[in-house]
């Protein structure tokens, strides 16, 4: 046998597809053992266990573990490959060219689908981030996810009462709205029954007993295990009773929970009598009723008949190895024997714990009733032992025990073999969500345990409460019929079967009188304190217009982030889902990313950012020398990107410095410049944007090379950028030979001169040439503005041509100016680069606000600026593009990524705006589809849309614009940037065109900046 371990990444799953896939491999023949999960410790750990080795891995990593003989793993790999490619395909769809892709985060799902309901199942740390992005569009959410702190949850919370949606979770397991049914639900009659749920399986235990006694209901609302402690304190039950008290189709109420703190519930019940309906009360809790009594007290509240047994299923007793519990209380296990009960669902367990502990005493578990009864870390004990499944630490990393039951059935073997087992209690849910079929794995299981007590000369009871209706995808019937094969007892009731798994231990049980003492609260019944204010709140709602901007009343359709299966369900109901391609932000982001999405400042300092780039103007209004623009003194040096130093500069921007060198007469040889530099005698390299400058490619500026001048007058900014020497062999992309150097003199003598007094007589003559509307116009015409600058090219020229050939100058120097410029289809990218600078220089420096605001390469480094951190450079290794080369070159000729001319893209346009040029693709690679997708993708992660700057095939959409550090940490999409190829080896020229992206580290940088800053408290800025 070989082990094949390999990790994959950017290549997240969640735990039920990933469980799926797995047994997919281990089925393949040949295959001994297979695990395909996500690098988590837990995920880790089971590997480990099984034997393989794992290399170092990061949690978003995705590990591959497959031992067999060498057929085997092929057979693994090529089942793996079909499966992935399945779950790839049924995730995307078939979409059209054009058709946006699938949204990364839950507010993008929302966006682009208008849903007026929202689920999240995502790993509880970043679950909720996704929440509030639906409380923020006024969606009411159901959080399925746990782990989630309750800090978090009453933030959370609170958040959605200032909006009037409801959240339903953390850890909601069930809840149905308008008939729709969402996470784990069952199949239910439609009926004017309302539930408010702090608990999933106790609800679903509360539905299918009041299905089987011919009652429907109108909705549940799941609003979390934890609402009704003291620290939640009730804040989403309260919203849904108000709801439900709203709603014409809800007649009566019954709030479902597992044990809540005593003085919240004395609150709610006082609430609970204002809101003019009966308020029943199947509250799980030391000396009250269980969840059956319960039912049965709304039922005869309601006038109905109350089921004379509650439904049950038992073996035929044809030998010594099945009990029958409904003839004898005798005890058939052996003396001093134990209970054991293994449940899937936390209330279900509770109440197997308040109904036995009655009898027994305590009883051990890992959601003890009293903190002294918590079972070790190993969950075992020879006593009377209750374990829930789906506790939050058993299911981090996995998923929930209704889908993967595999520990469960591994606990029901360790049992069997336990001689202080006795009888083993067990539930079984049933409904849209959970295992598509679970009864034939369980009675495998209950067959086997009890064969293997059978083999020990030991007689083993199996008692199962079985939660669901006829309804039920998975067919009640059919699956009690599976399990009473097996040899074990079923019971529609929970509590009915906690009593019997007690009968067969030998103690004596009475069931509880029918219509037991549950409660109710209703009509005019006058509160004071906190639930007058929260009677108030409700009045003030409804008065409003319907409560939850009417959810209980409309056909809802659902935006989804997180586990697939439950997307499935509700496409099995003929629900409209549209799904988040969700995957877990950047790796180690999560603190950062909490912090920085919790600033109070942020979403307003975003806005402001996004108004005040599309605000900026951007005038040309000079042409001048750099040393009188930007008072350059001899032997400074402007390059692009990040500071660097000589020693550490690539080849391109090597070349253009000892080029500017020559030009500028302070060396007359390469190699005496060079050496020149590398000793800095009297030389300072200063990035452009440390002046408000912009350079392409090297970017280098020398103090007698002339710049265009551009003005944002509306935030009184200024900008300049060099004039742009055409393709091929020209200094910006490192090049330094004598043509070169020739062309330099001849635009500092002839071309800087003549565009000088154009843009003037320009400027004089009829205002100075508005830049901004020349990009706008340009986007409509097949530019992009970064790589493909014709259109704009030669709407700059007309502005400018009339004024070219009345200057003083020759005709012969005129003409060369004038033939230049319109050969050059680069000519306007030089003046786009300046105005996009003034576009984001008048977004930078507002506290809070996470919008890049530069993005800049020097060959060498990749660096980017954020608004909200002042100047700070945060930097990583620069990418070499990827795309198409000139002539005999490749990859191995380029550099890596250099210019200033990211900051197209920074401000919206470039490969932001790929959209606008399919042609682009036939200079940097790719195809018209990859243009659509690379705009649409870029929404994700900016936070709106330019006013000017529109994309004619997006249905005229503004481009995106204003790039999101938190965004781009939490979606793991990157920036993409079109640009040209500088040759690796200094003086080489241009050697092609392509795509690339910034390295991540520079936003995770930047975000644990504005992390750290974000406790600073300032004011929230001025919109």
């Amino acid at each position: 046998m070989a082990d094949h371990v390999e990790l994959r990444t950017g290549a997240y799953l969640d735990s039920v597809t990933l469980m799926q896939v797995s047994r997919t491999v281990a089925a393949a023949p040949g295959v001994e053992a297979a695990q395909v999960a996500m690098a988590t410790e837990l995920n880790l750990e089971v590997i480990r266990g099984m034997g393989f080795e794992v290399p170092a891995s990061a949690p978003n990593d995705l590990v591959v573990a497959i031992r067999g003989d060498e057929g085997g793993i092929a057979a693994g790999q090529a089942a793996l490959e079909s499966a992935l490619t399945q779950t790839r395909s049924a995730a995307s769809g078939s979409r059209d060219l054009g058709e946006a892709p699938a949204a990364r985060t839950l507010g993008g799902a929302i966006r682009l689908s208008g849903a007026d309901l929202a689920l999240v199942s995502v790993p509880g740390e970043h679950a909720v981030t996704e929440a509030l992005d639906a409380v923020r569009a006024g969606v009411s959410v159901m959080v399925f996810s746990d782990n989630v702190s309750v800090e978090d949850e009453v933030r959370l919370k609170d958040a959605a009462a200032a909006a009037d949606v409801l959240v339903m979770g953390p850890d909601c397991g069930t809840a149905v709205v308008a008939g729709v049914a969402l996470g784990f639900a069952n199949v239910v009659q439609a009926g004017s029954v309302g539930l408010v749920a702090a608990s999933g399986t106790g609800a679903q235990q509360v539905m299918c007993l009041l299905d089987a006694a011919g009652v429907g209901i109108s909705h549940c609302l799941g609003v979390g295990g934890r609402d009704l402690s003291s620290a939640v304190a009730a804040r989403s039950t309260r919203q849904a009773l108000a709801a439900l008290a709203a709603d014409p189709e809800t007649t009566s109420i019954v709030v479902v929970s597992k044990p809540p703190a005593p003085e919240v519930l004395a609150d709610l019940e006082a609430y609970a009598a204002t809101l003019g309906k009966p308020v029943h009360w199947a509250t799980l809790g030391a000396g009250r009723p269980d969840l059956t009594s319960a039912v049965e007290a709304v039922l005869a509240a309601t006038g109905r008949e109350v089921p004379e047994p509650w439904p049950s299923w038992r073996p035929v007793v044809l030998d010594e190895q099945v009990s029958d519990p409904a003839s004898t209380t005798e005890s058939t296990a052996a003396q001093g024997s134990s209970l054991r009960g293994l449940f899937c669902g936390g209330t279900l367990a509770d109440e197997a714990m308040l109904v036995a502990g009655e009898v027994v005493g305590g009883i051990r578990s890992n959601i003890p009733l009293r903190p002294e009864l918590a079972l070790g870390a190993d969950l075992r004990d020879a006593g009377h032992v209750v374990i829930d499944f789906g506790d939050d630490a058993m299911t981090q990393g996995r998923a929930h025990p209704m889908i993967d039951p595999s520990l469960r059935l591994e606990r029901i073997a360790a049992e069997a073999a336990d001689p202080t087992c006795g009888v083993l209690l067990l539930d079984l849910v049933l409904g849209h969500g959970a295992h598509a079929d679970p009864a034939p794995e369980l009675a495998d299981a209950i067959r086997s345990a009890r064969a293997t007590a059978a083999a020990d000369g030991r007689h083993l009871d199996v008692v199962v409460s079985l939660t669901g209706t006829e309804g039920d995808p998975q067919g009640l019937q059919t699956s009690a019929a599976r399990l009473v094969e097996a040899g074990a007892v079923v019971e529609l009731s929970n509590a009915a079967a906690t009593r019997t798994a007690l009968r067969l231990l030998g103690h004596d049980v009475s069931a509880p009188s029918t219509g037991g003492s549950a409660h109710s609260t209703g009509g005019s019944a006058h509160s004071t304190g906190e639930s007058a204010h929260w009677a108030g709140v409700g009045s003030q709602a409804a008065a409003a217009g319907e409560p939850l901007h009417a959810l209980l009343s409309r056909d809802v359709s659902v935006a989804a982030a997180g586990v697939s299966l439950f997307s499935d369900a509700l496409r099995a109901q003929a629900v409209p889902v549209t799904e988040a391609a969700w995957q877990p932000p950047m790796a180690g982001t999560a603190a950062d990313l909490g912090r920085v999405l919790a600033d109070s400042r942020r979403e307003a300092a975003n806005a402001e950012a996004l108004r005040r780039m599309t605000a900026a103007g951007a005038d040309l209004v000079d042409v001048r020398p750099a040393h009188e623009a930007l008072g350059l003194e001899r032997g400074t040096f402007l390059h692009a990107g990040p500071p660097i130093e000589f020693a550490r500069a690539s080849g391109p921007l090597k070349g253009a410095l000892i080029g500017a060198m020559l030009f500028e007469g302070l060396a007359d040889t390469a190699e005496e410049a060079e050496a020149k530099l590398e000793r800095g005698d009297g030389i300072t390299l200063e990035p452009c944007h440390h002046r408000d400058a912009v350079g392409p490619m090297a970017g280098v500026i020398s103090p007698s090379m002339w710049v265009y001048e551009l003005r944002d007058e509306v935030h009184d900014n200024t900008s300049w950028c060099s004039l742009n020497e055409g393709l091929g062999k020209v200094l910006r992309y490192g090049a330094y030979g004598p043509e070169v150097i020739d062309r330099l003199r001849w635009m500092n003598t002839v071309l800087g001169p003549i565009l000088q007094q154009a843009v003037r007589a320009r400027v004089e003559q009829q205002g100075s040439i508005d830049i901004k509307a020349i990009i706008a116009q340009m986007l409509q015409m097949g530019d992009e503005g970064h790589n493909r600058n014709r259109a704009g090219s030669l709407m700059l020229l007309r502005e400018l041509l009339p004024t070219m050939i009345t200057a003083d100058a020759s005709s012969t120097d005129v003409a060369e100016a004038v033939r230049f410029s319109g050969a050059n289809e680069h000519f306007f990218l030089n003046l786009g680069m300046p105005a996009c600078k003034l576009s984001t220089l008048a977004a930078h420096g507002i506290p809070g606000s996470s919008v890049v605001t530069t993005m800049a390469r020097n060959g060498t480094d990749f660096g980017i600026r954020v608004s909200g951190t002042g100047d700070a450079w945060f930097t990583g290794p620069a990418n070499t593009p990827e795309g198409l080369f000139l002539g005999s070159y490749g990859p191995d000729d380029a550099n890596p990524d250099i210019g200033d001319s990211a900051i197209t893209e920074t401000a919206g346009i470039g490969g932001f705006a790929m959209a606008a040029a399919p042609a682009i693709v036939k200079f940097v690679g790719g195809d018209v589809p990859f243009a659509l997708r690379a705009t649409q993708t870029m929404y994700e992660i900016t936070v709106g849309e330019h006013t000017a700057y529109q994309v004619p095939i997006l249905e005229f959409r503004g481009t995106p614009t204003g790039i999101d550090v938190a965004a781009v940490a939490r979606t793991g999409i990157l920036p993409q940037i079109n640009t040209g190829m500088a040759g690796r080896v200094a003086g080489t020229g241009q050697v092609g065109a392509g795509l690339v992206t910034p390295p991540a580290q520079c936003f995770t940088q930047a975000l644990g900046d504005l992390a750290a800053r974000s406790d600073e408290g300032l004011p929230t800025p001025a919109r």
